[in-house]
């Protein structure tokens, strides 16, 4: 068998034209011309200078080079499709991408739900849109300039809702829609899909062949067995922003990222907002610096917040909703107008038929997989929400394209979970990246920590806002940096400066030669950096 890279085809015209070329020359028993992918397979009856090979293309009017491997390249299979994907997100729509990318002629993406999934239809888009439209509305009671004096802000909430849905259906548009015009070889149907079994699988009403899978499926709100919460009209951050009216006291069970987040948007809209947490504290994956400093900020600016509580019941009092609350030995009731129930997620796989194909799941419907992203059906991967490692829309992204490429490549890429940032968009909002410090001391590593104030910043102090803190964890003998944790204005901004600390493994004495543009809140990496050698309050400006 001998392989050719072949230039110069722009169709399926080209590709037969050069299959004939090659299949004229003596000596060639058959030919096989792959379009997408500009490659050539020929096989010999006897022995045959390749060069032969290469001008008969070159006659036809392409190009030819002999490939001394296989490239790296998928072959279609005919009447099935290449691969079939179980969701229509962020995950299921780079995996076909990179699946056609790859020379997938067939690629069938099946979506129950909304285009887009989580992220553009229900998460990080409508939430960061309130987030912003509520922060330019608190403004001026926060504007921290003494100089300064800005007018009050008016709010109509019924028009905010309005203008997120103009904006989700535009996104729709241009961002998944346009996208399917772009690639005739990706199919796209609205409907419930199940596998049916090995190879085979239901969408709708017909019957599909398919040579690999990618179940992208996504997740939903986690409604926990709470006493009574059957019978009262709680909202999740599914049905949250479907609201017409503001809350006049909206009560969150939840105090992570997503109760954080729009407990403080809805404070800011004018809503008085208790948040109930049964862990020790917010935020709880975060670093304790951090995490105990947003408290302070969130609490300062009227936010309530019951931290090592449990809510026992609620119930539906006239118009309002009352919780019963156990909290340190004393209980106690809490009434509110409205209910967010911000609890965690849980897998969208219930009805997708995954045990008729040996796909296994947890106890929270979270499917398992390998570091390849395959499941235990090694013909079937998994990406997105629906896997549990980082539940954040440019984690299923990037998953989605690794896992189509090791679905139809076989198993070679794996992910660097550890140098993905993320963050938490309250104001100041958060941004890590890396091990926490007691991750790192789990690992095994001898660390050391420094934790450095905003106030040492120039551009936070210009600018009055000096409530940030930037902690920084080191592996103690090397320097090597393991993890950077920021709460800062445009802390979710600032913190991209520190991903390719970790991505490249540096080490304190590579951020501390670097030079930044000053002054900027990002130069606040590099402080905390200098802070494990030197007092930076000590420092004439941009000092080494």
């Amino acid at each position: 068998m001998v392989r050719l890279k072949i230039t110069g085809m722009t169709c399926e015209h080209c590709a037969q034209t050069v299959k004939r070329a090659l299949e004229s020359a003596e000596g060639v028993k058959s030919a096989k011309v792959y379009f997408p992918q500009g490659y050539a397979e020929v096989e010999m009856e006897g022995e045959m200078d390749v060069n032969e090979l290469v001008e008969a293309v070159r006659r036809s009017g392409y190009g030819a080079q002999p490939l001394q491997e296989a490239p790296e390249v998928y072959i279609p299979k005919e009447d099935v499709y290449d691969l079939f994907i179980l969701g229509g997100g962020s995950a299921g729509f780079a995996g076909a991408i990179r699946a056609v990318e790859l020379g997938a002629n067939r690629v069938l993406i099946a979506e129950e739900n909304v285009i887009g999934g989580t992220c553009l239809n229900r998460g990080c888009i409508p939430s960061k849109y309130l987030i912003e439209t509520a922060n330019m509305l608190y403004a001026p009671k926060s504007n921290p300039i003494p100089s300064v004096r800005l007018g009050e802000g008016e709010l109509d909430f019924r028009k905010v809702v309005e203008l997120k849905e103009e904006l989700l259906k535009e996104l729709r548009k241009e961002k998944y829609w346009n996208v399917l015009g772009a690639y005739p070889e990706i199919e796209y149907v609205e409907g419930h899909a199940e596998f049916l079994k090995k190879g085979k699988a239901r969408v709708g009403e017909r019957e599909v062949s398919f040579h690999r899978a990618l179940v992208s499926s996504g997740s939903s709100p986690f409604v926990p067995p709470i006493r009574g919460i059957e019978d009262v009209p709680y909202l999740t951050s599914d049905t949250i922003f479907d609201l017409e009216e503001l809350p006049e006291h909206l009560l969150i069970i939840g105090g992570g990222a997503i109760g954080l987040e729009l407990g403080q948007a809805f404070l800011r809209f004018g809503s008085k907002v208790s948040v109930i947490e049964a862990l020790p504290e917010i935020a709880m994956g975060e670093e304790p610096e951090l995490r105990s400093r947003l408290r302070e900020l969130l609490e300062k600016e009227g936010m309530e917040i019951y931290t090592s509580a449990r809510v026992e019941s609620v119930a539906k009092d006239g118009e309002e909703i009352k919780l019963t609350i156990s909290q340190g030995g004393r209980s106690f009731e809490l009434v509110g107008t409205h209910l967010l129930v911000a609890t965690g997620r849980r897998a969208n796989t219930e009805s997708l038929g995954l045990d008729r194909v040996g796909v296994q799941v947890d106890e929270r419907g979270f499917v398992k997989v390998n570091e390849f992203l395959q499941t235990t059906n090694p013909e079937i991967y998994g990406a997105g929400d629906c896997i549990d490692r980082m539940l954040l829309v440019t984690v299923a992204a990037l998953e989605g394209g690794i896992a189509a490429e090791n679905a139809l490549l076989g198993n070679k890429k794996k992910i660097d979970y550890l140098s993905i940032p993320h963050a938490i968009f309250t104001e100041p909002e958060l941004g890590s990246v890396g091990l926490t410090e007691e991750e790192a001391r789990k690992r095994g590593y001898r660390v050391d920590t420094r934790v450095l104030e905003f106030s040492k910043v120039p551009r936070a102090i210009i600018a009055f806002r000096t409530e940030g803190l930037v902690k920084m964890v080191v592996e103690e003998e090397t320097h090597r940096v393991l993890g950077v944790h920021v709460l800062a204005p445009h802390g979710a901004e600032i913190i991209h400066r520190a991903v390719p600390i970790l991505k490249l493994g540096l080490k304190l004495e590579d951020i501390v030669d670097m030079v930044d543009v000053y002054p900027t809140l990002s130069e606040s990496i590099k402080l905390c950096a200098q802070t494990f050698f030197k007092d930076v309050s000590k420092l004439s400006c941009c000092a080494q």
